[in-house]
């Protein structure tokens, strides 16, 4: 079976994280009309850019599969993977009786997704390189791991075990396949503004793995 890089926290410990983040949210958390329409800003700036339409999506650390329901929505194949069963229980009574999305907590196979999405996860884990080359493995031919993290430290997340500028950020992507970063802010308009600001801010990104037909160019 593969072997996904995942904090330290085992299954038990998730779940408890999970129940605790929907006693805070309160009736609204299991909301899910509510939830798709109020879908989280990283989310949206994520699939402006990389739109899930005709592909095969993996959504990874699903949680309770909002955002990969909405992927499916939006034209995708999608599967929700997470390593809690009490979130993916609950993704499943949204799903409802259809088929699709399909929910699991069993890591995926090699070569299955077009593109898999990793949003606020790499500056949880051990090794940041070490998921991202294991994530690019689930990658069919020309596919792509997208995703975001935040710029800097997030005060409220006593979790973060590193906090990125775009530098360090490609330096954990690079070995994995070709990169691109982008800058985004919460605040929609101040995107245009071509200055750095003091608001919540997140890098999108993007690995794309070299071709064995386009090997990296020699230096």
């Amino acid at each position: 079976m593969p072997h996904i890089v995942l904090p330290a926290a085992g299954a038990d410990e998730y779940d408890r994280h999970y129940r605790e983040w929907v006693e805070s949210q309160g009736p609204r958390a299991l909301d899910l009309d509510w939830r798709l329409t109020h879908l989280d800003w990283r989310q949206r700036a994520l699939l402006r850019r990389y739109p899930p339409e005709g592909k095969r999506v993996l959504d990874f650390g699903c949680m309770d599969g909002v955002f990969t329901l909405r992927l499916q929505q939006l034209g995708g194949t999608s599967v929700g993977y997470d390593i809690s069963p009490a979130a993916v229980a609950q993704a499943k009574r949204f799903r409802g009786p259809t088929p699709r999305p399909v929910f699991t907590t069993v890591p995926p196979g090699p070569g299955q997704f077009d593109l898999i999405y990793c949003s606020e996860h790499l500056e949880h884990v051990e090794n940041d390189s070490a998921l991202v080359r294991e994530l690019v493995g689930y990658l069919a031919p020309g596919g792509s791991v997208v995703g975001t993290t935040p710029v800097g430290e997030v005060p409220s997340d006593g979790e973060q075990k590193r906090f990125y500028d775009e530098l360090a950020l490609k330096r954990a992507l690079g070995p994995s396949g070709r990169v691109r970063v982008h800058r985004y802010y919460k605040s929609p308009f101040r995107n245009f503004l071509p200055v750095k600001q003091k608001s919540p801010a997140i890098f999108v990104f993007q690995v794309t793995p070299q071709s064995p037909q386009n090997p990296p160019a020699a230096h």
